[in-house]
């Protein structure tokens, strides 16, 4: 699910090898929510950052912003250019956890089909056939980066196959998180009296209609294919173990929920809980929980 990449870069060094990404043991950025999640070169889009800290959200970190500006060489790993870290962005005037900056006007020449300037050659789409401007939030030390899907032109497309693109292609919408239940052994747990050394079943819903319908273009036979959205729930907490760090439905299941395992042995007052839903297109939705361990 490249769409919805979140990259996190610490400035410090060596990786701790007992290191779990659910667990919040320092502020972190968990994730960037596009408001519209696609938008056309130039159209505005709200970003807000959902800040993780082991205290709890933080809903006043300094964030500063930048637009990625310079093309990932086709030498070069990872999703991002090494010089978004650096010098090779466009800082944006806004600040602090939420902005609304407009596109890059040249965002399908930089990071898309158009022709790019300084030699670089044209983007290819990723596996739903979209483009991405990527984005950085830096805040204490960490940088973060998100990736907001702009809306360009088919490449190397017949007149005929982008007639019938624009005609069926639906703008991505952001998803939306059902209420998260908690389950013992098939019994229902109220989420602040969770029992202590218990392995919790959690299980979030969304709408059925939120994973989409959408068409994208196969290169290989330039007709237009019908997909749907694949579903990912991404899970965080100040405390305690998941069984997995992410959870999902691909676009071959129907099924609208999805469920992980957590446990704690020890009781705790009030542990931070965050959920994470992503769809394959780069929409996204959160909550935030608070959870009560008991003996």
């Amino acid at each position: 699910m490249r769409a919805a990449l979140l990259l996190l870069v610490a400035a410090a060094c060596k990786p701790d090898l007992d290191e779990r990404e659910s667990r919040i043991e320092s502020p972190r950025v968990v994730a960037i929510v596009s408001d519209p999640p696609e938008a056309k070169p130039g159209e505005a889009v709200q970003y807000t950052a959902v800040v993780a800290t082991p205290d709890g959200p933080d809903l006043a970190a300094p964030l500063q912003w930048a637009y990625c500006a310079t093309p990932k060489l086709l030498t070069e790993n990872g999703s991002v250019s090494p010089e978004c870290t650096r010098e090779g962005v466009r800082p944006l005037a806004a600040s602090g956890p939420r902005i609304t900056a407009a596109t890059l006007p040249d965002a399908c020449a930089l990071f898309g089909p158009d022709v790019p300037p300084g030699g670089f050659r044209p983007r290819d789409a990723d596996v739903t056939g979209g483009y991405y401007q990527p984005l950085r939030a830096s805040w204490a030390g960490l940088t973060a980066f998100a990736r907001e899907r702009v809306t360009c032109n088919l490449a190397n497309a017949p007149a005929d196959v982008t007639l019938e693109f624009r005609r069926r292609y639906a703008v991505n919408q952001n998803p939306r998180l059902g209420e998260l239940s908690a389950r013992i052994g098939g019994e229902a747990y109220a989420l602040d009296r969770l029992p202590v050394g218990r392995d919790v079943e959690f299980t979030v819903t969304w709408p059925r209609e939120d994973a989409e319908g959408y068409v994208s273009m196969d290169p290989a036979t330039q007709s237009i294919v019908a997909r749907r959205e694949a579903m990912r729930v991404s899970w965080y907490a100040t405390a305690g173990n998941f069984a997995a760090d992410r959870t999902g439905r691909t676009e071959a299941e129907l099924d609208t929920f999805t469920s992980n395992v957590w446990s704690i042995g020890t009781a705790a007052p009030r542990i931070h809980l965050w959920v994470v839903l992503r769809d394959s297109r780069g929409g996204s939705a959160y909550a935030i929980y608070t959870l009560s361990v008991s003996p």
